[in-house]
């Protein structure tokens, strides 16, 4: 009897035989239903291995059991495994395609394709459901009234992006906007530009929600559509002889034209889609994701993708659209991809109810959309083959991006501080003065980025004429296009340095940038046109941060101070010899290059030095020292 089943089904060796299989897994597979539905392949350990998706439960679970010759090996491997299943059956096939993609993002089976984690990714939340919203950045997606863009994975790009359009929507950045309201006191957002102050009566309720309602459209790249708006806004000002209100929306709309002014048209015969690239080299895949819109490539998304091996590109395909769009917003009308995507009519139905709307996958043949999604494609090629895990080089971790978040919301920043720049003057007596600029990325010191600057214009000692030189000699270095700007700059000090950094980088490139100033003995931060510090607790992980960053600049600064010190020490101590004049001291400076490396030289190499001699060159090394200290 047991060699007549063994015929019948045609196991082999790849699946065990009924007989040999756990109790409870036979249990299950008896009663499955013939309904749609996603079934769950566990380990003896109760660990999720598999998680697939069926029409009908009972004859797609079975043939994983049924048909070891159409297994590869992969599947093989997953069904010596297997020793427990779980089903969930929904209404229809296509309700069975989201719950799956939704498990195979939480339970990240080994044996399933997925997405490389994007946690780690940012997502820009517009708090709708308050009656003055704001822009913040977060990693999660939450059901709480706010409207969510993303997540992004191209966040320098984002920034940039973000940093040009705050000119043109100037939204608030504070948490707690009642506190403003009952202080009637307007954050530094306002001061500098980059809040139109609703909290103090500077911008009516309705008037704020329609910028956020335009600043949302923007980020869903229907920019031209904002922009008709707008004229149709700043007309109807205009004859009501509302000029100001007018000029403002004129504003808004010469910072639009100017960003979309900087990407090009393609050739698109709709308005919108998004193109998708996948490459794949051995076990490894990646995709990338063109988002355009208006006929303009917007932003580039990429995502790694794992246990991709055994996977055709039909399978490949379909696996990353699912799990990709389960998790951003907005779906576009039209999804252009190079191959066709195994199921793609329930694909499609799936995508629609995903973005209230009909929606398309195709597979262009010619013509300017084949040429994006071949362009797509070596676009994930290159991202592969480099092994980036971000179109940034780096994944800020969660702790890093959450201090980032505190300082945001402790100073009312519109940016994320990701780039943070300190300066800070070291001086004795105002001799040997300089001053020294580090800066961190996404809490980390960037090494690439720190500068020392010797001052050479101010006399004595005057700490204001000296961060005013060192922050305007930057400011020249950042209008030169050589150095990124940076989302903050701190200054170490109180009120006065601060303001003399203000002045010095106004009408630069750095005129946009926030400055605070960090006095060191309260750890009080001074903000630009307030006359009382902000004082933060101890505990802060804002604080923190900023402490973090003053003190390697004053490490950074002291070093270098100390450097020149010594250098100054050891010409000095060269020059009160006896009998080394300018000729003799000049020749050993040829030999040597400086004072400070004929320090270390021994009695013998100097004194090989023509017209010096072993007794001059003893008494060298007595007064200037062998470890590169001047003695006394």
């Amino acid at each position: 009897m047991v060699a007549r089943r063994r015929k019948r089904s045609g196991l082999s060796s790849a699946t065990p035989p009924a007989e040999s299989r756990p109790p409870d897994l036979e249990a299950r597979l008896a009663v499955l239903p013939a309904l749609p539905g996603v079934y769950i392949f566990k380990g003896r350990r109760g660990e999720v291995l598999y998680v697939g998706k069926a029409k009908r439960l009972d004859l797609r679970v079975r043939s994983h059991f049924l048909r070891p010759e159409a297994m590869g090996a992969k599947q093989v491997a997953l069904m010596r495994k297997v020793t427990d299943l779980e089903f969930i059956a929904v209404d229809s096939e296509g309700d069975a395609l989201l719950l799956e993609a939704t498990l195979v993002r939480e339970r990240q089976p080994p044996y399933n394709i997925r997405l490389k984690d994007d946690k780690s990714y940012p997502y820009i939340r517009v708090s709708w459901q308050e009656p003055y919203p704001r822009m913040s950045f977060v990693r999660r997606v939450a059901r709480d009234g706010a409207r969510y863009f993303g997540p992004y994975t191209e966040v320098k790009a984002l920034r940039q992006l973000l940093r040009r359009t705050q000119a043109v929507f100037p939204m608030r950045s504070c948490r707690d906007i009642d506190a403003h309201i009952a202080a009637g006191r307007e954050c530094l957002d306002y001061h500098i530009g980059r809040c139109t102050g609703p909290c103090i009566g500077k911008q009516s309720r309705d008037e704020y929600r329609a910028m956020v309602d335009q600043f949302c459209e923007f980020l869903a790249g229907r920019r031209e559509g904002v922009v008709a708006r707008l004229r149709a806004m700043q007309e109807s000002f205009a004859a009501r002889r509302e000029y100001e209100r007018a000029g403002r929306v004129r504003d808004q709309i010469r910072g639009i034209e100017s960003i979309l002014a900087r990407q090009r048209m393609v050739g698109l015969k709709g308005t919108e889609a998004d193109v998708v690239g996948v490459a794949r080299e051995g076990e490894s895949a990646c995709a990338v994701v063109l988002k355009v819109r208006e006929r303009r490539v917007m932003s580039r998304d990429f995502r790694r993708i794992e246990g991709a091996a055994s996977a055709d590109e039909s399978e490949l395909l379909r696996a990353f659209l699912t799990l990709y769009y389960g998790r951003v917003d907005p779906v576009p009308e039209c999804v252009l991809v190079e191959v066709e995507p195994e199921e793609r009519e329930l694909l499609e139905a799936v995508l629609s109810r995903a973005a209230a709307g009909a929606v398309r996958v195709r597979t262009p043949r010619e013509g300017g959309e084949r040429a994006l999604v071949r362009m797509a494609r070596r676009n994930a090629s290159l991202l592969l083959r480099s092994g980036e895990d971000s179109g940034t080089g780096r994944v800020q971790s969660a702790s890093e991006f959450d201090e980032a978040l505190d300082l945001q919301r402790e100073l009312g920043l519109t940016n994320l501080p990701r780039r943070i720049r300190c300066f800070d003057v070291s001086t004795i007596q105002g001799t040997h003065t300089v001053a020294s600029m580090v800066t961190f990325r996404d809490g980390s010191p960037f090494k690439r980025e720190y500068r020392r600057f010797r001052i050479a214009s101010v006399r004595g000692q005057d700490d204001l004429a000296s961060v005013s030189e060192a922050v305007g000699r930057h400011a020249a270095r950042v209008a030169e296009g050589s150095i990124e700007p940076a989302d903050l700059i701190v200054i170490d000090g109180g009120k006065g340095q601060l303001e003399a950094a203000r002045a010095s980088a106004s009408g630069s490139p750095l005129s946009d940038v926030p400055m605070v100033g960090l006095a060191k003995r309260l750890e009080e931060i001074y903000l630009p046109g307030r006359r009382d510090p902000v004082r933060l607790s101890r505990r802060s992980s804002a604080l923190k941060l900023l402490m973090r960053v003053r003190d390697e600049a004053h490490r950074f600064a002291v070093g270098y101070h100390r450097k020149l010190r010594a250098r100054s020490a050891h010409e000095s101590a060269l020059e009160t010899i006896p009998g080394i004049g300018p000729k003799r001291r000049a020749m050993l400076l040829k030999r040597f290059g400086s004072v400070e490396r004929l320090s270390r030289q021994p009695v013998g190499a100097i004194a090989a030095v023509p017209g010096i001699g072993s007794r001059m060159a003893a008494r060298i090394v007595k007064r200037v020292g062998s470890e590169g200290e001047a003695n006394p």
